[in-house]
Formats: C-alpha cells, structure tokens, sequence
C-alpha cells in the first residue's frame, strides 16, 4: 500500500514539475488610459483592425523581433496564428494601402523604452521583465508542457 502511494505521489510530482506556467504582461505607457482591454481587443489593435484603444484614445502598437519567444507566446496566446499567416495578413494590408504592420523591436530593454516614452503605446513582455516604467495592463497566462 506505501509503494502505490509513493509510486503515485512521485508520478504526480513528475507530471506536476513538467508544467511550466508562462506569463505575458500586455503593458502600456505609463499614463496609458485605454479602457476595459482584454485579449480581442488588443488582438484588434496589432492586426491593424482597430486604432484606438475601447475608449478611443490613440493606440501605438510594438511588436517583438521575428524569432523572439515573447513573440511566439503572444503570437499563440493573442493572436492565435502562426509567423507565416501573420506575415501575410500584413503584406495584404499593406498591398491595399490599409496600413502599416507595428514596429517591431529586437530586445526587452527596447520594448519597456518604447513602450515608456511613447504614449498611447501597447506591447508585451515576459511578465518577469516588467520594470517600473511602463503599466501593466493586464497578463496572460499559459500553462505549456515544457
């Protein structure tokens, strides 16, 4: 009877340790005023469907890099698409003259700068990268099998 428990307690352990829990911090200026936000919103504003945050202040929206694992998780997590639909989604917008794709950035001290001085900006980070310069304006979570 103690070996099926230590033998299920250790599975579970086993199991429990190969959950990662991933947070993603969408965070604005630091005066950001947007609104109620959430996740179609803010999916709306970096597919250039919207320009204005839910109580119609201006929206700056900044991307990370291609390649960037914040960009992957906010890719898979907001936007619900992979690189390739995305890059297509934007050189149609583009083609059409509806638009430019957000200006993407290669770094996270780039992002919180960015973010910091530019207002009615939007972008996101690993939430551990947050620092006092920009407003956290909501996070995302995920839970990944690592």
């Amino acid at each position: 009877m103690l070996t099926k428990f230590r033998l299920t307690t250790a599975l579970f352990l086993l199991i429990a340790s190969n959950t990662a829990i991933a947070d993603l911090a969408i965070i604005g200026h630091p005066d950001s005023d947007t609104g109620t936000l959430d996740t179609h919103n803010v999916r709306k504003l970096f597919l250039g469907e919207r320009k204005s945050f839910p109580n119609g202040n201006h929206a700056v929206p900044f991307n990370h890099s291609v390649g960037s694992p914040d960009r992957k998780e906010f890719f898979a997590l907001v936007l619900s698409m992979p690189e390739s639909r995305h890059k297509r989604h934007w050189k149609r917008k583009i083609s059409v003259g509806a638009g430019n794709s957000p200006v993407e950035l290669n770094s996270h001290e780039a992002v919180l700068k960015s973010i910091a001085t530019t207002p009615g900006s939007i972008g996101y980070i690993d939430a551990s990268k947050v620092d006092g310069t920009v407003k956290v304006l909501f996070t995302v979570r995920d839970f990944n099998d690592v």
